[in-house]
């Protein structure tokens, strides 16, 4: 009897993963509030706390809400990079961003924009690689005017702009 219901609970968990696998619910991953890092929308069965869910598939960024003045914006950056310097690691990593970028876009309203910490995350899940929470992260961006800036990365970016269907972040 034992071995049976082993089998049958072999199989069950064989039909859910090719469920998942066949809607895509495995490249789907979905950003809590008051959550670091995004969760697989497989593993993740309360939908009441979702702010944004990202499609690795599509490389879109959403905003969870049902308001239908959802807009698409694209970053407004000419070439990015993200520097990752690890804690108690002499090595700083440097990540070329812009095949990303070139696909990655956002869908939402004017008045919520998604913050940087958004933006590094659907990178990592698109990539499926994470770093150590201690991190220091940084974004050295090469922005439309032709002008080089870094942008640390901090959990709130309140100067993440959208204007004309672009996303904007500033340094001031």
């Amino acid at each position: 009897m034992e071995y049976y219901r082993r089998t049958q609970q072999s199989l069950s968990n064989i039909f859910y993963y090719l469920k998942d696998y066949y809607y895509g619910y495995h490249d789907i991953w979905v950003f809590v509030s008051g959550h670091s890092v995004p969760i697989s929308l497989n593993n993740f069965y309360n939908i009441n706390h979702i702010s944004w869910i990202y499609n690795n598939s599509t490389t879109l960024l959403e905003k969870a809400s049902n308001d239908a003045n959802k807009q698409y914006y694209k970053m407004s950056w000419l070439s990015a990079k993200i520097i990752v310097h690890p804690p108690e690691e002499e090595e700083q990593k440097e990540y070329d961003i812009d095949p990303f970028l070139s696909t990655f876009m956002v869908k939402t309203t004017n008045d919520s924009p998604p913050t940087l910490h958004n933006i590094f995350n659907a990178w990592c899940a698109n990539r499926k690689q994470w770093f150590h929470p201690n991190s220091t992260i940084e974004f050295y961006v090469i922005d439309e005017m032709g002008e080089d800036h870094i942008f640390e990365l901090l959990e709130q970016n309140s100067n993440v702009v959208l204007k004309q269907n672009k996303i904007y972040i500033s340094d001031k």
